[in-house]
């Protein structure tokens, strides 16, 4: 590689497919590649007993930008101001008991919240470890907080609230911060 050249991590182009293969893939039930309208985007759908899905880019084809995601569009924008506000109400806690004094029972509560798996090794077959994660969904406008209880300690995650199906139309530029509750399928 060059002094010059970038590895291609990330976006190697903006130039949006034209041969249009996504689309004629999409179109053929044979085919693994689907579009999901609901967010703009082309997917990869995995063979046989695989259930994963993948998300396409580029075009394997001419190499042109997929269509721009709508995915950011479906949960709330957490600020830095309301981030560090977050981290502030938080900070200091170090147990499931020292989370519920202070902010009272969980909204939700899920005793294999968390599921890890380390990798095998050459020694030791690989482990699969479950953690406990309380869900908090009232304590701001736009983020959920949750807090995972490792081994060691709890450590909390902020983030931005479910907003729903990104309403059909152009976009207004517009972040909504209504604070409904609900979980995507």
């Amino acid at each position: 590689m060059g002094s010059r050249e970038k590895p291609a991590f990330g976006p190697v182009t903006t130039v949006p497919c034209r041969c249009k293969y996504l689309e004629r893939a999409s179109d053929d039930p044979e085919n693994p590649i689907f579009f999901d309208a609901d967010v703009n985007e082309y997917n990869y759908r995995g063979i046989g007993k695989s259930r994963s899905t993948w998300g396409i880019r580029h075009c394997p084809w001419c190499g042109g930008a997929a269509p721009k995601s709508k995915r950011a569009s479906l949960f709330a924008t957490v600020t830095r101001e309301e981030e560090q506000r977050l981290r502030d109400i938080t900070r200091g806690l170090k147990s499931v008991e020292d989370v519920i004094e202070k902010f009272g029972k969980p909204d939700h509560e899920m005793a294999e919240g968390l599921v890890t798996k380390s990798a095998e090794s050459d020694t030791e077959p690989s482990k699969i470890r479950s953690y406990r994660v309380l869900h908090y969904f009232r304590l701001s406008e736009t983020a959920d907080v949750h807090f995972t209880d490792y081994e060691g300690g709890v450590r909390a995650t902020f983030q931005g609230k479910y907003l729903g199906k990104p309403k059909k139309g152009p976009s207004r530029g517009v972040r909504s911060t209504r604070t409904t509750r609900g979980h995507s399928a």
